[in-house]
């Protein structure tokens, strides 16, 4: 047994720096953290793989939460498919085209060449408007419309037969360098039978109806020089030449007037300094020779420069003053005259805004002005200037888009205010024809109104009420100026083609001096509608005064009663 003792020992000797030396190689690569390289990975399998045998991650005691990377479960399945086999139960069909994106492409509309509106109504009325374009090529184009209405007379006793007629031409040619040239000529040939004139007293009278006559020509050249909205020049030049002869039968209340007036006018725009603020510097200059059987010729002169500003203010506020001298002469008198202006709109928010403007200003209307209001006017009539100075004030509020509620009121102070009266023929007092007489005026207005359009292109309307107290400073009311007025129309379209409409208009009383009454209030109830054929042709029909009242707009004339037309529509 002692024999083999030493044996053990030395086998136990031996095997001991074997074992050292496997457990510190196996503690100096868990410590390393040099990366653990396979050679064969890269010379035969054509792989790098490199293990950090050394970096490992010791678990708290108690704590094991998810990896934070995405690691492969340990216990699935593994697919043992090839790829042949895993699509092989897919059904293969042919794919259809893919429908393609919804293209919204804004173009312009289509420019409407010319259209002919014409309609015949009762006592023989024919109603015509007409339009026309022609583009002579890319830079230029001629245009030219015209309107014509007329009836044989709608009175028993006397004639009350009339026919109005203008026509237009212009001519548009866009030069280069932001340059446009326009030309614009018309003419008018308008007649009218007036009232019976029955004074029994006048030699000639009994019996016999007044007529007028119209005739008149205007021309106007325009250049303009548009370098972009906001910068640019606009010069004008024209002038017109218009004539009426009143017959009155063998009475001397007849005559003719003539008159040729001439207009200019230069401007000049460009950008402020600041954001949203522009300047424009502007010059006017209007003025007319008259004459009539009664007096010799008279002329008048309007001549104005002014300075206009323009700005917006935080995006709430719009501000336009305008400081002008104006000089103004007529039969009577010649002065020197300020006529500034200013408007202030300020927007309290997306949907309401208010408008507050101050002005006072010159102005004078022409003879052919005057005659075109009132066709019962006289020949001899004197012209004068009249000055306006007041201040008004309004509100809007958008409910929501295509509509508006607006009120607001005004006063207006008027120096040499023109208004119309019947003159008395002697022995007996008899009313004759109307006169241009002038007057201090003050006239106070509040009104209220509505545009609507419920539903899009289907059915819109609006409305506007109002109420006024014109008033001479000599006293009394001013005449045939009414007191409360109301205008409305509206309009549905039950299908694309038919469209359907109605139109309303309400003045009250008015003061008639001349026969110490006044003449009654009248509401006129018109109604239409017209069919689209197609894209070329339309037919329509309209009803005026569909009540049938019997109303005067000027004391001594009964106008037109309930009158119906038919008419087509072509669209070039």
């Amino acid at each position: 047994m002692m024999s083999k003792t030493p044996t053990f020992f030395l086998f136990i000797a031996f095997l001991l720096p074997a074992i050292t030396f496997a457990q510190n190689r196996q503690t100096g690569a868990d410590n390393t953290l040099l990366p653990e390289i396979n050679p064969q990975d890269i010379e035969i399998r054509s792989e790098f793989k490199a293990r950090f045998p050394g970096l490992r991650r010791q678990p708290i005691l108690g704590f094991n939460p998810k990896p934070r990377v995405f690691q492969i479960d340990p216990n699935r399945i593994p697919f043992i498919e090839t790829r042949e086999e895993a699509v092989a139960d897919i059904s293969v069909t042919q794919l259809g085209r893919p429908e393609p994106p919804t293209r919204n492409i804004l173009q312009d509309p289509d420019r409407m060449n010319g259209y002919i509106r014409a309609a015949l109504g009762s006592f023989v009325s024919p109603d015509v408007n007409a339009y026309g374009y022609y583009a002579l090529d890319e830079s230029s184009a001629v245009t030219g419309n015209m309107n014509m209405r007329g009836s044989t007379g709608h009175l028993d006793g006397p004639e009350s037969s009339f026919r109005y007629l203008d026509a237009n031409i212009g001519y548009i040619n866009k030069l280069q360098n932001g340059m446009r040239l326009s030309l614009d000529l018309g003419a008018l040939s308008d007649f009218n039978d007036l009232y019976d004139l029955n004074d029994p007293n006048i030699q000639g009278q009994i019996g016999e109806t007044a007529s007028k006559d119209y005739s008149g020509f205007n021309g106007q050249l325009r250049l303009q020089k548009i370098k972009n909205t906001l910068n640019g020049w606009d010069l004008t030049v024209g002038g017109n030449v218009f004539s009426t002869t009143l017959d009155a039968g063998s009475s001397t209340l007849g005559g003719e007037t003539d008159e040729t007036a001439g207009h200019l006018s230069f401007s000049y725009y460009w950008p402020g300094q600041k954001m949203y603020e522009t300047f424009k510097v502007s010059g006017n200059l209007e003025s007319a020779t008259y004459s009539s059987d009664a007096f010799d010729s008279e002329n008048w002169v309007n001549a104005e420069a002014a300075v206009t500003y323009e700005r917006l203010f935080d995006f709430s506020t719009r501000i336009k003053a305008k400081g002008g001298v104006s000089y103004i002469t007529d039969a009577v008198d010649s002065k020197v005259m300020l006529s500034p202006e200013i408007e202030i709109i300020h927007y309290l928010n997306e949907r309401l805004s208010v408008t507050g403007t101050a002005f006072g200003r010159p102005e004078l209307n022409t003879l052919q002005e005057h005659h075109q209001y009132n066709r019962f006017l006289s020949a001899d009539n004197l012209l004068r200037y009249s000055y306006d100075v007041g201040a008004g004030a309004e509100a809007n509020l958008q409910l929501f888009g295509g509509n508006r509620v607006f009120g607001g009121a005004s006063y207006t102070h008027t120096q040499n205010y023109a208004y119309y009266q019947r003159s008395i023929l002697a022995p007996n007092d008899t009313p004759g024809f109307y006169s241009v007489m002038y007057g201090d005026a003050n006239i106070f207005e509040i009104y209220a109104g509505a545009n609507q359009q419920l539903v899009p292109e289907k059915f819109w309307a609006n409305a506007k009420v109002y109420a006024r107290s014109p008033k001479l400073s000599a006293g009394g009311d001013i005449p045939y100026e009414e007191k409360l007025g109301l205008e409305g129309s509206i309009s549905f379209k039950p299908v694309k083609e038919l469209t359907l409409n109605a139109w309303a208009e309400y003045l009250g009383k008015r003061r008639s001096p001349e026969t110490g009454t006044e003449l009654k209030a009248f509401a006129l109830l018109n109604a239409g509608a017209e069919y689209q054929v197609n894209d070329k042709i339309g037919v329509f029909a309209k009803m005026l005064n569909v009540s049938g009242q019997e109303y005067e707009v000027w004391s001594g004339y009964q106008e037109r009663p309930f009158q119906i037309f038919g008419g087509i529509t072509i669209k070039l």
